[in-house]
């Protein structure tokens, strides 16, 4: 975890000290990585914790927030850094400074496991719940793969097209900010939703609302359904996140780890594939609607997949 963030910070230094493509490339992949490694050692840790204080289900809403807190950090900080005639390097020097000021609480205030299982119970309870290879958890990566694509596709070609229709025209770092400030809120709704009726609901629900919002976008050419479009994009995708990392610390407690990390591997895969092909798409058709269509109807597709698991698989075990 350590590691992680210090790579973290240092990756984004070193974006200012180069305009190679080639370094950009290796250095943006080290960030992937670290921001990974962030993301499941992070979350694994919080879910044993959870579980070592409580005997109720674990929910990771809260502390998924803080993800919210740094897409506004980072807005406001754009803003200002744009407002105030900062060099592109002198942005990437800046968001280095906030993400070290940012270390010292995240490192210092991380959960401490005082139970840890030894090697050999892992291996055991592992092998007992690993459900891995089976339908159940197929459905669910392939899910998180199309909500990564969504993701993608809304945070970068979403906000492209509402450029391109002169929407927000050079204020699209507004929009990210407004991402940021609705995220917040949804994560604490979500758990609620799960909490209070199922998980099946909850995933269910923030999946079919990401898709209508790539879907009003596309359709819709008012700057209304835009806005009600970034509402649902921001209300939606990280409580996808949150629900699916904390169904996969469930289906696997004694290594919650290891199933976030096949989980987040799925969606990185789609960070990597969703620009390319959908860059491909919209220079083929001369437009982003059709690529934002495409993805909208794989994250029904993957809506749907929750449908299966919930009906057909789990219940077909019982």
């Amino acid at each position: 975890m350590l590691f992680g963030l210090l790579s973290s910070i240092l990756s984004t230094v070193l974006m200012a000290t180069t305009t190679s493509f080639l370094y950009w490339a290796a250095i943006r992949f080290v960030a992937g990585f670290s921001g990974s490694a962030g993301v499941i050692i992070g979350a694994g840790l919080i879910m044993r914790w959870l579980q070592d204080k409580s005997n109720s289900p674990p929910q990771l809403g809260f502390y998924f927030s803080g993800i919210g807190v740094g897409i506004i950090l980072s807005g406001i900080a754009s803003i200002y850094f744009s407002r105030n005639n900062f060099s592109w390097d002198e942005h990437w020097l800046g968001f280095g400074v906030l993400s070290l000021i940012l270390f010292f609480p995240a490192w210092l205030y991380r959960p401490v496991i005082k139970d840890i299982p030894s090697n050999k119970q892992v291996l055991t309870d592992s092998k007992s719940k690993d459900r891995t290879l089976s339908t159940e958890f197929f459905c669910i990566l392939v899910m998180y793969f199309f909500a990564g694509l969504g993701f993608v596709v809304s945070a970068t070609f979403a906000i492209a097209l509402a450029v391109e229709r002169d929407f927000v025209q050079e204020n699209s770092l507004l929009a990210w900010l407004f991402f940021g400030l609705v995220s917040i809120p949804s994560l604490f709704f979500w758990d609620f939703i799960e909490k209070k009726f199922s998980m099946f609901l909850a995933l269910f629900s923030a999946i079919t609302m990401h898709a209508a919002s790539l879907i009003l976008s596309a359709i819709f050419k008012d700057f209304a359904v835009f806005f009600i479009s970034i509402l649902l994009f921001g209300m939606s995708n990280l409580g996808i996140v949150s629900l699916t990392m904390t169904l996969a610390g469930r289906l696997n407690p004694a290594n919650a780890s290891k199933e976030m990390a096949r989980l987040t591997f799925g969606f990185a895969l789609a960070l990597i594939i969703g620009p390319f092909l959908t860059g491909v798409l919209a220079e083929y058709f001369r437009s982003y609607d059709i690529p934002i269509l495409l993805t909208g109807g794989l994250m029904v597709v993957g809506a749907m997949l929750m449908v299966v698991r919930e009906y057909f698989l789990k219940r077909g075990k019982t």
